[in-house]
This record gives C-alpha cells, structure tokens and sequence, in this order.
C-alpha cells in the first residue's frame, strides 16, 4: 500500500515537472509571439470600459476600439516626446559631465595606483588593450542596439493591433469561455471571466498613476535641491517603477549619478540621494497601497518569484507582464477545486486591499457618465 502511495505521488510530480519544463520552453521560444499577444490583452482589458462607454454613446465598434488604441498610442508618444524634449536641455551640460568625468577618471586611477601599485600609464595600457579586443565586436554591438530598437517597436505595434482587435470582438472571448466550460455554472464562468479582466484593468490603472505621481513628487523634489535636468531624470526614475522591486532602485540611482556628475561638490548628489530615498517610502507605504493596492492580491514572495521568472523568460518585458499574469493564474486556482492549494499558496494572507484613490476616482466616473 505504502509503495503504491510513493508511485502515485512520484507520477504526479514527473506530471507536474514535465508541465512545468513543457510551459517554459513553450513561453521562452514563443516569446516573439506571445510577447505582443500578452501585451495586447493587458491594454485591451485596460481599455475595455473605455470601449464600453463608447459603444454605449453609439459609437461604430471599429471606431471605439481605434479611440482606445489611440490613446494608448497618445500617451506612449507623449511620453516619448517629454524625455526627447529634456535631451535638448542635457545636451548643454555634457561639456561638463565630460569634464568631470576626466576627473573622476583620474581619481580613480589615482586610488588603484596608491592600493595595488599599479602606475597611471600603465592602467591606460591596459585599458586600451581590453578595447583593441572588443572593437572587433563594435559592429555587432551596433547591430544589436539597432536590432533591439526595432524588435521593440515591432513588439509595440503588434501589441496595439492585437489590442484593437480583442476590444473589437471581445464578446467572442467570453462567448469562448461560455462554450469552453458549458458543462459549469454559467454565471460563475462569467465571473471568473470578469475577475481576470478586472486584475488586469486595476493592476494597470493603478500603476499608471503612480507611476505619474511619483514622477511629479521626483521632478518637484529635484529641482528642490537644485538638480539640472529634474523632469527628465524624474521621468526615466518614474518609468523605471514599471519593473517591480528593482526598476525602484536602478531609477533612484540614475539622478544621483548624474548629480555627481554634473555638480562640482559631492551635496546635490546626497540631497538627491535623500529626496528619492523620502519618495520610495512614501510610495512603498502609501502611494503604492492607496494607489495601486493589493490587485493583484499575491504574496511577496510569489510577486518577486513571477518577476524574476519574468525577467529569464522575456527580459524587461516579461518582469512587467508576468505579475499581473500571476494575479490571474491566483483567480483561475482560487475557482478550480484541484487547484486551490496553489492559491493559498502564493495568495496574499490578508486578503484583497482595494485602492481607496481608485475606488474614489471610479465612483467619480460613474457620476459622470450617469449624468450623460
């Protein structure tokens, strides 16, 4: 009896693992697909009331999907163009960042010679050395920049075709869903179908607005302390956020360098390094609980594992797509008997944490369309 017992439980774990090896290998030579489809869906259920307020005002289903699209499109673009705008204004102090770059150059060299003796001259040598044997890949450097650069643009537009077409037929995914799982409850099929489409949508707005406020808090605080180029550094720190726990720290880090090597004194760089430092607490404990909230309603510890398996499976993209995608494999298991294990497992003990700031903007929303 005992022996059968430990079969079963060894031919369900090969089950399990030969699932596990046939969904990563599916997800990482896929990706050039399922990249853009993922994306796709996350904006499609992002804008999915938009398109339904539309559709209600009596707008062409074509016409309403383009909207959403375009909006997605708008702000991508006008975030674009404040960072290039900003660029014109860093171009001023490159001059000085070059400068002050020589000098830490130098000082650097001064330090390796007092600690391992080795002299200035001879460290340039050997610098230029490592050079002579990486210039052969100069060209193939340039080539993956090029490369990189297209893919992701490529990926983007695919992305935005994919989410035109899923706002224009989405009643033919839940019809699908519907047919799917006949044999249940229809309404409980339904409000499976309506939770994934609404952890996607909270997730996504929630991190759009902190995302802008903790953009606004970084400009308004850097240029506080005086730091040059404020907006621009406060963008690209805000959008670093996008990657959860470590894009935090990468974005922190960016206006603190450049501080160092703009300014003459070592100050600005630690009145930076405390402004970001004052802003990441208040969005660790506040802007992130009351903005973006526990949608996605995981543990820390499943939220950092579906991050890093993110980032293996499909780089900066998938450290994004991964957790929302997480949230939705926690609602299909809290629903599937079988699977419920799974859901306690990666679950978040306390339970769901609405945003107080997004219930109050939804609440806001409906008044409004209520009086039209």
């Amino acid at each position: 009896m005992k022996v059968s017992g430990m079969k079963d439980i060894f031919q369900r774990l090969n089950q399990y693992l030969a699932f596990v090896i046939l969904v990563v290998v599916v997800l990482y030579f896929g990706k050039a697909i399922l990249i853009p489809v993922a994306l796709g869906a996350l904006f499609s259920m992002l804008m999915a009331p938009v398109c339904r307020f539309l559709d209600k005002r009596g707008l062409n289903r074509g016409l309403s999907s383009f909207l959403c699209v375009f909006v997605i499109l708008a702000v991508m673009l006008g975030m674009l163009a404040i960072i290039g705008g900003q660029f014109a204004a860093f171009k001023k102090d490159y001059p000085k960042i070059k400068e002050k770059a020589i000098t830490m150059v130098s000082q650097a060299q001064g330090y390796v010679e007092q600690r391992f003796g080795i002299e200035p001259e001879k460290q340039k040598q050997m610098a230029k050395e490592e050079a002579k044997k990486s210039s052969g890949n100069k060209g193939s450097f340039l080539t993956r920049i090029v490369g990189g650069l297209t893919s992701t643009i490529g990926t983007l537009v695919l992305a935005l075709v994919c989410a035109f077409l899923m706002l224009y037929n989405k009643e033919r995914f839940e019809a699908f869903f519907l047919a799917l799982y006949k044999d249940h409850d229809e309404a409980k099929v339904k409000m499976v179908v309506r939770k994934i489409a609404e952890v996607s949508q909270k997730y996504l707005t929630g991190r759009v607005m902190s995302i802008g406020i903790i953009a606004a808090m970084y400009a308004v605080g850097l240029s506080l302390v005086g730091i040059k180029n404020a907006i621009l550094l406060a963008g690209v720190a805000a959008i670093m956020t996008l990657i959860p726990y470590l894009g935090t720290v990468l974005g922190g880090l960016i206006p603190v360098f450049m501080a160092l090597a703009t300014e003459d004194s070592i100050e600005p760089a630690l009145w930076a390094a405390g402004v970001l430092f004052f802003i990441q607490t208040m969005d660790n404990y506040f802007i992130e609980p009351n903005v973006v909230g526990g949608e996605v309603n995981l543990n820390a510890l499943a939220s950092i594992l579906s991050v890093i398996a993110g980032g293996l499976l499909w780089g900066p993209a998938g450290m994004i797509i991964f957790l929302p995608v997480a949230g939705i494999i926690k609602i299909i298991c809290d629903h599937v008997e079988p699977l419920r294990p799974i859901s306690i497992l990666i679950g978040e003990s306390g339970g769901e944490k609405p945003s107080k700031i997004k219930l109050w903007l939804q609440q806001q929303f409906k008044k409004f369309t209520r009086k039209r």
